[in-house]
């Protein structure tokens, strides 16, 4: 290997490029609105047509697809706040990017909102 072959850029791979071209929607997003909007549609249309046993489907899999939203989300806010050196500045963008989800516990099992207390620590770096 040549000296300069190590600072060669390393090719994308083919799911790196997929997940850039896939739609946002509401099972993909990491926004807090379009996601529990998106699913409460979701479960609306499904059951206005006929679709009663998929809708409930969706609800079985409501704790699941909410932790899997928690995880894009704390991704996105890790990207986000990575270059920020200036404590307080990080702090507050994750505490108000947390303060969008919390609107929303109603709708949230225990078991997400602990993953969502997780994420703020983890985040936050305390």
């Amino acid at each position: 290997m040549s000296f300069f072959n190590i600072f060669k850029k390393k090719k994308t791979t083919e799911k790196n490029i997929d997940a850039a071209n896939e739609p946002i929607t509401w099972k993909n997003t990491t926004n807090a609105s379009d996601f529990f909007e998106g699913y409460n549609i979701a479960i609306t249309d499904l059951e206005s047509n006929g679709e009663v046993a998929a809708a409930e489907t969706l609800r079985a899999d409501k704790t699941q697809l909410q932790l899997d939203f928690i995880e894009r989300f704390e991704k996105e806010i890790h990207s986000k706040t990575a270059g920020i050196q200036d404590i307080d500045t990080r702090t507050k963008i994750v505490i108000d990017a947390i303060s969008s989800i919390r609107k929303y516990n109603s709708e949230m099992p225990i078991a997400v909102r602990t993953r969502l207390a997780q994420a703020k620590k983890n985040l936050i770096g305390e």
